[in-house]
């Protein structure tokens, strides 16, 4: 994607003078606000019709989680004893006042109606979750890690809640359907957020890879598949379907898998008690004594050959084991050990074939940053 105009720390420093260092990237969030009403404001005033496209990375809520320097120290709000999560939470707070603050000054200038906002984030983070000693985001596979908000905000959209398996993948599919649904016309006179002919992003859209979050799938189709490789590359790579989910720990050559209907904080290693079918286990796990199938997962990664034909085969042909009805995920009483095990087999075959893909799309061959 390509801007007309970008501003960044330096643009800041040159229009209003030095300002001390605060955030990710320098200088904080609010200073860049003038800049962005100056350009609003030109924009408008050379073409009254025109429509903008803006995007702001704010990094007030990323590590070190900064306080402003004009901020009270009575503002300091105490929500928990541990200081890196009090840090946060402030950070937070004082983003959403920032949030709130761009609002107003679409309100003002009478734009707010008209305007489609997007609020995502590019990754979670860990906060020792769930008693680990795990603090930040690399080389760690947890959902609190993966997981990120998305908001789609315009008084003219229906509130509501989407409950789904979704990435980052769908947030410009969506977008772009939320601009084809809001043609005006006699019939619906909704609000115009659409310059470009319905037909030409018509086009666009069939050649984008996601699915917008507004078209629910039939709930008796099979749940959808996302793949994730986890910051920095070669440290982990995550197949869900959800509830299930494979974790493949490249570095150290470990499979785990995890059902997160029943385990959504992670803690029952599912493959574990494949090698230990006597061990003590949740009710909600029904396990079957076979020792003739416990699976074998060290060095399959690494040491056999992608077999692509068969992979394909296996992904597009014979769905019987990678699907999975939505009424069938979590409903049941119990999850059987040996379904998921099964599922795992796919699911990791599947992944070597992802990963493939990747490789071949993006034509990097170096140990360094291999898959």
């Amino acid at each position: 994607m390509k801007f007309d105009t970008v501003r960044s720390a330096s643009n800041i420093y040159a229009e209003v003078g030095y300002v001390s260092d605060l955030g990710m990237f320098e200088s904080a969030d609010s200073y860049i606000l003038p800049l962005l009403w100056k350009w609003i404001d030109q924009s408008l005033a050379e073409q009254p019709t025109k429509h903008l496209m803006t995007s702001l990375l704010i990094t007030g809520t990323h590590e070190p989680f900064p306080m402003p320097h004009n901020q009270r120290e009575d503002e300091y709000h105490y929500y928990i004893y541990e200081t890196n999560i009090n840090n946060y939470l402030n950070a937070l707070h004082i983003t959403d006042k920032f949030i709130k603050e761009i609002i107003d000054g679409f309100i003002s200038r009478h734009l707010y109606n008209d305007t489609l906002f997007v609020i995502t984030s590019d990754h979670g983070y860990v906060f020792n979750d769930h008693g680990r000693e795990i603090l930040g985001l690399l080389s760690t596979p947890l959902e609190s890690a993966l997981s990120v908000p998305l908001i789609l905000r315009n008084p003219h959209l229906e509130a509501k809640q989407l409950n789904g398996q979704f990435t980052s993948m769908d947030i410009l599919p969506t977008i772009m359907d939320v601009l084809l649904s809001s043609i005006k016309s006699d019939e619906h006179p909704t609000n115009q957020l659409l310059s470009v002919p319905s037909h030409q992003l018509q086009s666009i859209l069939s050649r984008y890879e996601g699915t917008s979050v507004l078209r629910m799938p039939i709930a008796q189709q099979p749940a959808r598949h996302t793949f994730q490789l986890s910051n920095p590359g070669n440290s982990y790579i995550v197949v869900k379907q959800y509830p299930r989910k494979l974790t493949y720990d490249v570095a150290n050559d470990q499979v785990h898998l995890y059902h997160l209907g029943y385990d959504p904080l992670e803690l029952v290693d599912l493959i574990a008690f494949d090698h230990a079918i006597t061990a003590s286990h949740p009710p909600w796990v029904g396990i079957i004594c076979d020792k003739s199938r416990i699976r074998k997962w060290k060095g399959l990664w690494q040491n056999e050959k992608v077999n692509t034909a068969t992979q394909h085969n296996l992904l597009f042909e014979n769905k019987t084991l990678l699907s999975i009805e939505k009424s069938d995920a979590i409903n049941n009483s119990s999850v059987h050990l040996r379904d998921m095990l099964d599922w795992a087999d796919q699911a990791f075959e599947v992944a070597r074939l992802w990963k493939n893909l990747v490789k071949q799309r993006y034509r990097y061959d170096s140990d360094a940053v291999s898959v």
